[in-house]
């Protein structure tokens, strides 16, 4: 297998730069997520890794070797698309044979590596089939299956499973983490839903408008996110941001004003900002709760109910409204006031520039509670 390293690798359509400057080391066997909303980049990234793009400036490393030049064949990378891109004339074991046959592999090598892939991924019942006889999934599997059998050094995935229903992408997550496990290869995967990078990712690389926001395990980016952009990208549903003022500075906490007139100390080091500068407050829904000795207090506009925890709408006034997560077990009903309590040792404090003040120097991180994705899967 093989490390992939970039360095200050650019690409421009024309005019129009897409790609800025990307500095980026994913390790050998490591599993990097590209992430980020449309047009950030993440699939061009991609396709200049695969050498399905020429790179405008920097260079590209797989393997200690510098790739620019070479073609895509000869970089010991597998694809696999969202597309299936499978050929409908042959059937599941022609369509994973067809590269080691024009690699000019023995038919010994052919079979052998077509059925250790198609036991792998479980589809040896569909070797005989044509594509229009699969489902969805099992066409992802066969593709998958065909970047298997080429043994490469890096294996590509460009939004996967972005054409398969809820229930076929959780299976089909579940089969590329298992993969990824038994082969220890190294693997960059694409995608827009991060349910699957917080689920799949050793790292995760969030890219904004060709540039790379931050990189981290996929704890790191939802307890310590790095600026206003990542935290509101990382976590469902999206951590609840409010304006409010700097109203006091202290050596280890910086005290903010509520709506309401309350005040809540956050335990972050005070960089760079002074009393009555703009702040945004950052929470997510988890470190919310309704309490009778809440700081805030609002209405509930919605309710949605999810089984295991639902989640409350609340308007706590000047246009400002919170994500609450409850139990399951609890009950409200919209139209009502609720006091709401801020767990402030979770909160986020984001200077005008929109970067993340710094914790508290010192002290220990909070435990991090596991994400609860659920309602984004």
């Amino acid at each position: 297998m093989a490390d992939v390293v970039l360095k200050n690798v650019q690409k421009s359509f024309g005019r129009i730069k897409v790609i800025h400057g990307v500095d980026l080391d994913i390790r050998d066997g490591e599993f990097v997520v590209f992430v980020g909303p449309s047009g950030c980049g993440k699939s061009t990234l991609l396709r200049l890794i695969a050498g399905l793009e020429d790179i405008t400036a920097g260079d590209l490393f797989i393997g200690g070797e510098r790739v620019n030049d070479l073609a895509p064949a000869k970089r010991g990378i597998a694809m696999v698309f969202q597309s299936y891109a499978l050929y409908p004339h042959m059937n599941v074991y022609d369509n994973m044979a067809f590269g080691l046959e024009l690699a000019k592999s023995s038919k010994a090598q052919i079979d052998a590596k077509v059925r250790e892939a198609a036991r792998m991924l479980q589809i040896e019942a569909l070797l005989d089939r044509k594509p229009r006889q699969l489902s969805g999934g099992q066409r992802q599997r066969v593709a998958i299956g065909r970047a298997i059998v080429r043994n490469p050094e890096v294996f590509l995935f460009d939004e996967p499973l972005s054409n398969l229903d809820a229930a076929l992408r959780v299976q089909t997550r579940i089969e590329i983490a298992t993969l990824h496990h038994d082969t220890r290869a190294t693997m960059i995967y694409v995608t827009h839903d991060q349910v699957e990078a917080m689920t799949l990712a050793n790292r995760i690389v969030v890219l904004n408008a060709g540039r790379i926001e931050q990189v981290g395990t996929p704890l790191e980016l939802y307890h310590r996110p790095a600026n206003l952009f990542v935290a509101g990208f990382i976590g469902s549903p999206q951590m609840n941001f409010m304006e409010c003022q700097v109203a006091g500075i202290g050596p280890n906490e910086v005290l903010v004003s509520l709506p309401g007139g309350g005040t809540l100390a956050v335990p972050v080091a005070p960089a760079g900002i002074g009393p009555g500068e703009p702040v945004t407050l950052g929470v997510r829904p988890d470190h919310v709760r309704v309490s009778p000795q809440g700081s805030l207090k609002g209405r509930v506009e919605l309710v949605e109910e999810l089984g295991e925890n639902h989640l409350l709408y609340v308007d706590v006034g000047q246009g400002r409204r919170l994500t609450v997560r409850e139990p399951g077990d609890a009950r409200h009903e919209m139209g009502t006031t609720v006091s709401l309590d801020l767990a402030r040792e979770f909160c986020h404090l984001f200077n005008r520039s929109g970067e993340a003040l710094p914790s508290r120097a010192g002290a220990t991180s909070p435990a991090p509670s596991s994400p609860d994705l659920t309602s984004a899967a």
